[in-house]
């Protein structure tokens, strides 16, 4: 009979999504009894790769695939017991913390029996202190959360294979979060957990208005204001405003959600028929199960402040998305040192935070002046980042605002993609509407025949067509 202790583990891993994640990102299902250890692999990988609780015909239906009747049997058996387990979710980090507390006493005892053979005068002590090493580093990582993760090849295959075949069968399986800008999500295919976003702009240029229509488009996925119901998936996200009070945050969201000047919204003098389109926000916000989460921080926030708050917040909600408006406004905790390496420190601590928490972390950082150019090449690329090379080091895709002579008389923002770890580089526009906060993207799709990205509203095939005949 297996531990019951194992088993009230199990049934929480089977029956609560956010317990079942937060263990399948930070833990090993080695902390585990060795009978019941098959069972809670499968478990712990199905849960890593679908982000959802599997089910006893699931697992049944996925392993009759193979030559798995031995396995099957165990995952039936296992499941027969749970079945009659009882559990309560409040007591869940309490029995983690003794399971995992049994864990290291295990390896404590294991590694005082191989010392045992040790003998006097014919000890390798190279080896005797690998070995005790190795014993106090896996269970000092019991106690941290997870930053890396290590497999050989042959470990990491089956967990490829039903990943692949996952996304095969389901083109939308696994797939990155959308920004709303056709041009960014087309060449990055999406967001992914781990990842780091980082918008440069000069002073002034919209960074904070850019960061802000990512953060809410992500939130909002494909619904809209005017739904009341039947919502499809949209995303928590936990916004850090370093710069912008909580009251004038809130005004720029509500204008950019129900399309009023934020200006009006904080004057209320909305006229009747924008203040029906602030009605219809309000009561989208109130209807919407996604949450937005607004923090009003002062700079010299630290990233270890900021996690805090998270791991606060994530006992009340999931976020998938922190925004952090934004870097060169935050602290390093780290002592003193030349401002330039204290960049990259914080940077290098925000990209840690979005691994190790399986997360995606958007941010600003402030431009350099660019130096003259007659043909204007210089005032694009990595070299632009303010008073840090090393900050652009942790990011995975980068953003540049464009800055035009007399920019305030542009109808039109210009952004380019400086930076893209697994795609091509390249720039796009989105129409401002600065009394409302909003910057719509000018739509970019990819043609079905020749894979290029071009304007929804290019009319060139058409005329082609039309030259034809």
């Amino acid at each position: 009979m297996n531990d019951s202790l194992d088993l009230v583990i199990l049934k929480t891993l089977v029956t609560n999504k956010k317990h079942a994640l937060d263990f399948a990102n930070e833990c090993d299902p080695k902390l585990f009894a060795p009978e019941i250890w098959n069972f809670a692999n499968l478990t712990v990988g199905y849960i890593k790769t679908y982000k959802e609780l599997p089910t006893q015909r699931v697992m049944v239906e996925k392993l009759a695939k193979g030559n798995n009747a031995k396995l099957i049997e165990t995952v039936k058996s296992v499941w027969e017991q749970l079945d009659k387990v009882e559990y309560n979710d409040q007591e869940y980090k309490h029995d983690l913390e003794r399971i995992k507390k049994r864990y290291a006493e295990k390896q404590i005892v294991d590694i005082k029996d191989k010392l045992v053979d040790f003998k006097p005068g014919a000890m390798d002590i190279t080896k005797a202190v690998a070995e005790m090493q190795k014993t106090v580093q896996t269970i000092k990582s019991l106690s941290q959360v997870r930053a890396y993760e290590r497999k050989t090849l042959k470990e990491a295959v089956p967990i490829f294979r039903e990943e692949y075949n996952a996304k095969n069968e389901d083109p939308n399986f696994d797939k990155g979060i959308r920004t709303g800008y056709s041009y960014l999500d087309n060449v990055t295919d999406g967001l992914r957990p781990g990842e780091l976003l980082l918008i440069g702009g000069e002073s002034g240029a919209g960074k904070s208005m850019l960061l802000m229509n990512m953060a809410l488009q992500i939130w909002l996925q494909d619904n809209t204001i005017d739904m009341v119901d039947n919502f499809s998936p949209g995303n928590n996200v936990l916004y850090f405003s370093l710069e912008m009070p909580f009251k004038p945050c809130l005004n720029r969201v509500l204008g950019r959600l129900s399309g009023c000047p934020s200006k009006k919204i904080r004057n209320a003098t909305l006229d009747e028929f924008e203040a029906l389109k602030l009605k219809k926000a309000l009561r989208f916000i109130n209807k919407y199960p996604n949450q937005f989460e607004i923090i009003d921080i002062p700079r010299g926030a630290t990233m270890e402040g900021l996690e805090l708050i998270y791991e606060d917040s994530k006992a009340h909600f999931d976020p998938k998305v922190i925004v952090i408006d934004y870097l060169g406004l935050m602290d390093y905790e780290g002592g003193e040192m030349e401002d330039w390496l204290k960049l990259g420190k914080i940077s290098e601590k925000i990209h840690e935070f979005a691994r190790v928490h399986n997360c995606i972390v958007l941010s600003a950082v402030q431009l350099n002046r660019a130096k003259a150019s007659k043909d204007g090449e210089d005032k694009i690329g990595l070299h632009r980042i303010g008073r840090s090379a090393l900050i652009m080091q942790n990011a995975n895709i980068a953003v540049q605002i464009e800055t035009r002579a007399n920019e305030k008389d542009f109808p039109d923002m210009i952004y380019h993609l400086i930076k893209n770890r697994d795609g091509e580089l390249g720039k796009a526009s989105l129409t401002k509407n600065l009394a409302a906060g909003t910057l719509l993207d000018n739509k970019i799709e990819v043609d079905s025949t020749t894979f290029e990205m071009r304007d929804s509203d290019d009319i060139s095939a058409k005329i082609e067509l039309t030259d034809i005949y």
